[in-house]
């Protein structure tokens, strides 16, 4: 049975595929909210807290996102502050000008943090690479050299995982507590890895969306 399956699925023609993949992807952009309203967002302000895996202590985050080019994080633990900056693609670290991995991980985040509209947007480009254990992995073209993956529950529709990836670097995330923040669904949890290597949580406890 498995056999004939996997057979019948190889037989089915390109554009049967590619039709079952702008399906999903509609439903994961409406489940999320619409690319509409996704479309109109030209600001996403959070606040909460960062804890990380490889030292003790909290810190509070501020998370502005203005567009796939801008980007500023804040992250003030109890004996110093983080200020990570993209603006206009051009990347800043703690006020020095960020290194290329630096650079490259900003931009991935910013591609993350507004999925549904990425979607949306790269929809014609989007390559479906299968499914296992149940969730649909579609990968999403971000620039040259940038991809991000992401996970889908068809049975939900939501985006539960997104790898991005600059070369051999890949940055993780897990979403986790969705809520609904004027009509788009976004997620309040992170789990975030790279490498494979956990780096922290993050926990929001306010979003704002523009």
């Amino acid at each position: 049975m498995k056999r004939a399956v996997i057979l019948a699925a190889l037989l089915l023609p390109p554009a049967a595929l590619a039709s079952d993949l702008g399906a999903l992807v509609d439903r994961v952009i409406d489940a999320h909210g619409g690319a509409a309203a996704w479309g109109k967002v030209t600001r996403i302000e959070a606040t909460g807290k960062v804890t990380p895996a490889m030292r003790s202590g909290t810190g509070a985050m501020t998370r502005t996102w203005s567009g796939a080019n801008n980007l500023r994080v804040e992250i003030a633990y109890a004996d110093k502050t983080e200020v990570r900056v993209l603006e206009n693609g051009k990347g800043t670290n703690n006020g020095r000008e960020s290194n290329a991995m630096e650079l490259s991980a900003m931009r991935l985040q910013a591609a993350r943090l507004a999925l549904p509209r990425l979607l949306a947007e790269k929809k014609s480009s989007l390559r479906d690479l299968g499914t296992k254990d149940g969730i649909q992995s579609v990968e999403i073209p971000v620039d040259a050299g940038l991809t991000v993956t992401v996970d889908i529950d068809p049975a939900t529709a939501r985006i539960v995982r997104s790898v991005g990836r600059a070369g051999e670097m890949a940055f993780a995330t897990a979403y986790g507590d969705y809520r609904k923040v004027n009509g788009l669904l976004v997620a309040f949890h992170e789990e975030n890895s790279a490498m494979g290597m956990k780096t922290a949580d993050i926990d929001l406890d306010k979003v704002e969306i523009k």
